[in-house]
């Protein structure tokens, strides 16, 4: 992200104590005081503050005014509309939008629009009016032109026809008399004894919904009507069941739309190709949880790469009650078919596609099947897309950023999962939308627009108006003291003989993991490894090493961070429970105030956690879990004490403030003891791929390019385990060049499937 100050900024105040209001009130004022001056440059200074608080309504009826003062009705229109997914819009949205329907042209409807609301007398349309006074006169002429205007199409749509002289009128003939006199009544109908159901359809539920009045009108009443009203709107999904059962969730308004538009329209069949970092995984779980509270999906197979499993596993329980049987489970090795039989299943792909799987899978059937980084099916001859290919399902959602990677006949094959027969065969599909000899070019671009809009969302964060926050990032990279850089160096050597013996592979990476951390984590975890392995005393006699120790250079570094602006928020990952123990006591020993947060933790222990970081103290120590599911956005700095291996981790720990909604700039702090597994971690990171300027969810994407059996951690390992100095040379050299070239895939798709898909497959 550019750190950099944008020039919209300007006169912003240097400290605020409450910079996300005072950020509101300077925008609203600078585009109230751009109007009433009637500046040419209004509309950019609207444009701008909308790029600054995309969400916000004053400014986004601020914005709508602008774009009508400038005689641009298209913009007010969609600006409207962009406020009315979000909240509920009354008489001052009516009145812009009569306003922009007269700027169409379109009088007799903004006629109409505005004697609905009630808006037709001046003085009343000036009271719901969002300009200033001094736009008064401007709003006045503009109903004017709509009155006078309206008239004036009446007329021509029906004119006056022309006065005929009147004809003679012809004699009448007398009415004929009766030929009976009435029945003064009619005998009763026989009755029948007979009970029937009957079924009522109505059309506007609104109308049983009779208002009552007086003190007759009870709460349990009122309750009913709503109840009815409710009920009303259940079948055709007008209403999602989901949005009240969500955790700690905030649905914005185009996942709500596109929730919306598959249920409704595509039927539970979709490609869902947002974006990056704009929440797919959210939208895929609320259809799920909607299909789920209406009894529609029993059987729910999540297929993702293997380094999603535990991810889709956290989100699908934490956020939306679904708990999910993964691939992880030992369950899966012990008895295969009992696994399989569970009625929610997260499973890498790679093990799915597993002859002995895949078979099993072939005889089962599902509600709702999801595959997460579905370009990976790209492919008709690969295992993946067989696999897909072959499973019994109602309901299959594909989830993508980035669906074609090199050819438009991927864009075939994965259309066609999803509605065989859309683009009939792969010969048709070349001569009607490819240039010959050009695969990644498309001809007939409007037809291929069409038929993917029957199967395809993509929103964009242009489309969303969603802005992401600045972010800085920063590593502080420690030069450990003589006895702590000893002990690793001798602890290194030791796992580089039991990994070249092909032993203990677990515990060789917990031991290197735990020795990044901090003397005490390192201790920790050799003393336990010496006492499973007795017959070497060399282990014992390290652990003892490193316990003597006392506080490594990191710690002191994070101690001198945090009295940098000790009120400031800050969130402290420490993934290794001993680190987190030695700092916690050392905080204490200091009296500096903080909370505590770790999966051991019950819900409700959680919950007091983040009230205390959020309401009392300035610091929060996290484990991995750390305010997973949780709006951590009043704070916005991050320390990463201890690195993960793998940087989708570290990537996710980011995700918790660095989120839409976020109205601060992030800070991102490293830590890192110079000559570790971490600090080869963080430079190849930082050098090869810009890891920390990336939107969070790009790196994943990237990192899919890479050797799908293997992930990013285990690469890093064994480059690291490598018996001689110039053997990992070159094998972190190799892990470089890999990361490199996928970051240079990755990007070239993007490019790709932004000029391809455009903006105009949107929920919107």
């Amino acid at each position: 992200m550019p750190s950099e100050k944008s020039s919209d900024t300007a006169g912003l105040p240097l400290f605020d104590p409450n910079p996300a209001e005072g950020e509101r009130l300077f925008w609203v004022e600078r585009v109230r005081a751009a109007l009433e001056a009637r500046s040419a440059e209004a509309l950019s200074v609207a444009e701008a503050a909308l790029r600054a608080l995309p969400a916000d309504p004053e400014i986004l009826l601020l914005a709508a005014l602008t774009a009508l003062a400038t005689r641009r009705p298209e913009r007010a229109l969609a600006l409207l509309k962009r406020y009315g997914k979000r909240y509920l819009p009354g008489k001052p949205v009516a009145l812009l939008k009569a306003l922009a329907l007269g700027q169409q042209g379109y009088f007799v409807r903004a006629w109409s629009l505005l004697e609905e609301e009630g808006l037709t007398r001046e003085d009343t349309a000036a009271r719901w009016f969002v300009g200033s006074h001094g736009m008064f006169g401007w709003l006045a002429e503009a109903l004017r032109e709509i009155r006078v205007e309206r008239l004036r199409s009446a007329r021509r749509s029906h004119p006056t026809p022309p006065v005929r002289p009147a004809r003679p009128q012809k004699p009448t003939s007398p009415a004929p008399k009766p030929t009976a006199a009435p029945l003064s009544a009619l005998p009763d109908l026989p009755r029948l004894a007979a009970s029937l159901d009957i079924a009522f359809e109505i059309a506007d539920p609104s109308a049983i919904l009779v208002e009552a009045e007086g003190e007759g009108d009870t709460s349990a009443w009122f309750r009913l009507r709503e109840e009815l009203n409710r009920l009303s709107l259940f079948e055709g999904f007008d209403e999602l069941l989901c949005l009240p059962a969500l955790r700690d969730v905030e649905a914005h308004w185009y996942q709500i739309e596109t929730v919306r538009k598959v249920l409704k329209q595509y039927r539970g069949r979709v490609l869902l190709a947002d974006e990056v970092g704009l929440g797919k995984t959210i939208e895929a779980g609320m259809i799920l949880k909607e299909y789920a509270l209406r009894g529609m999906a029993e059987r729910i197979l999540i297929l993702t790469p293997a380094a999603l499993v535990g991810q889709w596993r956290d989100e699908m329980a934490e956020k939306f009650g679904l708990d999910c049987a993964t691939s992880h489970d030992p369950l899966l090795r012990e008895d295969p078919a009992g696994f399989w039989a569970k009625p929610r299943v997260i499973a890498s792909i790679a093990a799915a596609r597993r002859k002995e799987h895949a078979e099993t899978l072939a005889g089962l059937s599902y509600d709702v099947v999801v595959v997460d980084e579905a370009h990976h099916l790209r492919d008709q001859a690969s295992a993946s897309y067989r696999l897909v290919n072959s499973l019994r399902k109602r309901f299959l959602l594909l989830l993508s950023a980035t669906p074609v990677q090199s050819s438009l006949l991927e864009l075939y094959n994965l259309l066609t999962l999803l509605k065989p027969g859309i683009f009939k065969t792969a010969k048709e599909f070349r001569a009607l939308y490819m240039v010959p000899g050009k695969p990644r070019e498309p001809t007939n671009r409007a037809r291929l627009r069409d038929l993917m809009r029957g199967v395809m969302v993509r929103n964009t964060r242009a489309l969303a108006s969603l802005r992401l926050p600045r972010r800085h990032a920063s590593t502080l990279r420690v030069t450990p003291g003589e006895a702590e850089a000893e002990g690793y160096r001798a602890l290194t050597t030791l796992v580089r003989e039991v990994a070249a013996a092909g032993q203990h592979r677990l515990a060789v990476q917990h031991l290197l993991a735990a020795a990044g951390s901090s003397p005490a984590a390192a201790a920790a975890a050799v003393l336990r490894f010496a006492e499973r392995n007795p017959d070497d005393a060399r282990w014992q006699a390290l652990g003892e090493r490193l316990r003597a120790i006392g506080m490594g250079a990191k710690e002191a570094a994070l101690l001198r961070l945090l009295g940098r602006n000790p009120a400031e928020k800050k969130m402290v990952f420490v993934h290794h429970r001993d680190s987190m123990a030695h700092l916690a006591e050392r905080l204490r020993s200091e009296g500096r105030p903080f909370a505590r947060f770790d999966g051991a933790m019950s819900g409700p222990e959680k919950d007091r956690a983040v009230a205390a970081f959020r309401d009392e103290v300035a610091l929060l120590l996290c484990s991995e879990s750390g305010g997973e599911g949780r709006n951590l956005q009043f704070c916005n700095t991050l320390i990463n004490f201890d690195i993960p291996w793998n940087p989708m981790a570290i990537e996710q720990r980011i995700g918790r403030i660095d989120r839409i909604g976020q109205a601060r700039e992030v800070f991102i702090f490293n830590l890192a003891t110079a000559g570790t597994i971490e600090d080869e971690v963080l430079r190849i990171l930082d050098e090869k791929i810009n890891m920390f300027e990336l939107v969070v969810g790009e790196v994943g994407a990237i990192l899919g390019e890479l050797d799908e059996q293997q992930d990013f951690s285990t690469l890093v390992l064994e480059a690291w385990l490598r018996a001689t100095e110039p053997d990992r040379a070159a094998a972190f050299a190799a892990l470089e060049n890999q990361l490199l070239t996928a970051r240079q895939q990755y990007d070239g798709v993007k490019a790709l499937d932004e000029a391809l898909f455009g903006d105009d497959l949107d929920a919107a």
